[in-house]
C-alpha cells in the first residue's frame, strides 16, 4: 500500500491518497481512496479511484463526494501516439458527470526530455452551451548541471467559442524558478 499526503499551510489546500498497485511500470492496475480540500474551512471531497495502464495507454475512473453538495464521477482515457527517446505525444479524453451538468473534452499533449511541454484541448458543457479551446506551453529556459535548479517560462490561453463568455479570450504567463534540495 502506498499513501501520500500534501498540503499548503498558507492556503489550507490539502490532499491525502492511499492505494495499491499491481504490475510494473509498463503494465499496471491501481485502486485506492482519497480526500482533498481546496482551502481552510472549505468542503472536503472524499472518494475512490481506479486505473489500468499498459504501454503508455490508460483508462481511469474516479468518484468523489462533497457532503451536502453532491458527487462527481469522471472517466478518462489516454493513448500514447508517439514515444521516442526524446519526445512523447499523448491524446487524452474525459467525461465528468455530476447532478447539475456533464462536461467532456479531449486534447493532445507533447513533452520533451529537455523539459518543454505543449498542450491543446477542447472542453464542452452542453447544459450551458459552453465550448472552450485551451492551449498551454512550458519552455525550460535553464537547468543547472546538477538538475537541482530549473527556470521555466509558461503561457496559456483559453478561447470561449460559445456560452456566457462567447468570443472572450483569457491569457496567462509566468516564470517558475524551482530548486530541489
Amino acid at each position: 500500500m502506498d499513501c501520500q499526503a500534501t498540503g499548503n499551510p498558507k492556503t489550507g489546500e490539502a490532499t491525502a491518497r492511499c492505494g495499491v498497485m499491481v504490475g510494473d511500470d509498463l503494465v499496471n492496475a491501481r485502486a485506492g481512496v482519497f480526500a482533498s480540500t481546496s482551502g481552510t474551512g472549505g468542503p472536503v471531497t472524499k472518494g475512490v479511484y481506479g486505473a489500468v495502464n499498459a504501454n503508455g495507454h490508460g483508462l481511469s475512473l474516479q468518484h468523489g463526494h462533497i457532503e451536502g453538495m453532491g458527487s462527481t464521477t469522471t472517466a478518462a482515457a489516454q493513448a500514447s501516439l508517439l514515444q521516442s527517446q526524446n519526445t512523447s505525444l499523448n491524446a487524452t479524453a474525459f467525461h465528468s458527470h455530476n447532478r447539475s451538468y456533464d462536461q467532456f473534452g479531449g486534447g493532445l499533449n507533447l513533452q520533451t526530455t529537455a523539459g518543454h511541454q505543449a498542450a491543446v484541448g477542447v472542453t464542452r458543457v452542453p447544459q450551458f452551451d459552453m465550448t472552450t479551446v485551451q492551449g498551454s506551453g512550458r519552455a525550460n529556459l535553464y537547468s543547472s548541471p546538477s538538475g537541482n535548479l530549473n527556470l521555466n517560462a509558461t503561457g496559456s490561453a483559453n478561447h470561449h467559442l460559445s456560452g456566457p463568455r462567447r468570443g472572450k479570450t483569457d491569457f496567462g504567463t509566468g516564470l517558475n524558478l524551482r530548486y530541489d534540495f
